[in-house]
């Protein structure tokens, strides 16, 4: 024992001796220390090395106060779908601010404490913490007044989105199209390589796959003011134009007449979905499976639905789905099942169930019911421009 010695000094009671043993030196004392702490700190030690590497290796150090997600409103309807969204993102853990383009007129205020749009603003802060930003609502035509709930605003105050590029206080934001089912977050846009914009194709276009126009429903851009200006004095060159096509005046266009060439191509699988994509036979296009040998092509809805981070409603002339569909509509619009007499299909299943989701989720967050259906479909049809 390291030459120490040992003796017997006096019996105990029962006349057996009693052995002592000599102090142990300061450095006897240590190394008997680490030998009975060495295992226990090497798994420790262990457990932490794993755990480090679990979470990348490194601390986060993105100023997550510079990215947002931004969503705006029009009107009490697209508010309500700007708190489904902050709702899904504060659900699904996103680390970005959450910004909202809202009516500056909406500051004024109304007598009525019990007003939906007031009430809603207020919650889109308290409960989603959302950053507050009152705008003008922009037209074709010019500044536009914004919409209520039972007069919403027209298509053409869609052009407001261009004030996205207003938010120089981020350096980049994520905007998707609020009529969307949000089934996980996008945070990992936030760091693409530097680009100005970043949008996937309208893989749904019925041009030929090489002139698939960029698809303005999910936007992944740096702020910068001079470009709401740029584009907005675009769409007044246009409409002095003699010849100009009036269908021509919308965001998509606008995007495209300015971004088609220089934009960062997304993926649309698995950011986006269109639910469209369930009514139709041909699943070529979301596939991404033309020219494939014949056992490539697996179309499975469910897969679909759940890969996909965005589901947009997308399925005109049928109404968007806070309104409540015709009964004609729906027998005309809704999948087919491949053209069977089956009274039912996983596609229409899941058709179905998202449009119920996105409704029971309106009602659970904005406590708003859903609009009526219009009462004569052929009417409605013609009123939208599809007959």
């Amino acid at each position: 024992m390291g030459g120490a010695t040992f003796k017997y000094n006096d019996d105990d009671d029962h006349g057996i001796p009693i052995l002592q043993i000599p102090s142990r030196s300061r450095s006897q004392r240590a190394r008997l220390s680490y030998q009975r702490w060495r295992n226990p700190l090497l798994v420790i030690g262990g457990i932490l090395f794993v755990l480090y590497f679990l979470q990348g290796g490194e601390r986060d150090s993105t100023d997550w106060s510079r990215l947002a997600y931004v969503q705006y409103a029009t009107d009490t309807h697209t508010l309500c779908n700007a708190l489904m969204i902050f709702d899904s993102l504060k659900r699904l853990g996103s680390k970005a601010d959450r910004a909202l383009l809202y009516p500056e007129e909406w500051d004024r205020g109304s007598d009525d404490p019990e007003d939906r749009t007031t009430l809603l603003l207020k919650q889109a802060k308290r409960s989603y913490g959302a950053k507050m930003k009152p705008v003008q609502l922009l037209s074709i035509d010019g500044p536009a007044e914004p919409g209520t709930l039972k007069s919403p605003s027209d298509y053409g105050t869609s052009i407001t989105k261009f004030r996205l590029f207003e938010l120089e206080e981020y350096d980049r934001v994520i905007y998707f199209d609020g009529d969307s089912i949000l089934q996980q977050h996008m945070d990992e846009l936030f760091q693409l390589p530097p680009t100005t914009m970043a949008m996937p194709r309208a893989y749904w276009s019925d041009q030929p796959r090489d002139r698939w126009p960029l698809a303005s429903t999910l936007m992944v851009l740096s702020p910068n003011v001079a470009e709401t200006k740029h584009i907005y004095e675009t769409l007044q060159w246009w409409r002095l134009q003699p010849d100009r096509d009036d269908s021509r005046h919308y965001d998509s266009d606008l995007l495209n007449d300015r971004f088609g060439s220089s934009a960062l191509v997304l993926p649309h699988r698995p950011y986006l979905l269109q639910t469209m994509e369930f009514r139709w036979d041909d699943h070529a296009a979301y596939l991404g499976s033309y020219g494939a040998p014949a056992s490539a092509i697996k179309w499975d809805p469910h897969v679909a639905l759940e890969e996909a981070k965005l589901i947009h409603f997308s399925d005109w002339p049928l109404p968007k789905p806070w309104i409540m569909w015709p009964r004609d509509g729906l027998t005309e619009i809704q999948p087919s099942c491949g053209g069977s007499h089956v009274a039912s299909c996983d596609e229409r299943e899941i058709w179905k169930g998202l449009y119920e989701k996105f409704r029971l989720k309106r009602r659970d967050v904005c406590r708003i019911l859903s609009v009526p259906a219009p009462q004569d479909w052929k009417q409605y049809k013609n009123d939208t421009g599809a007959l």
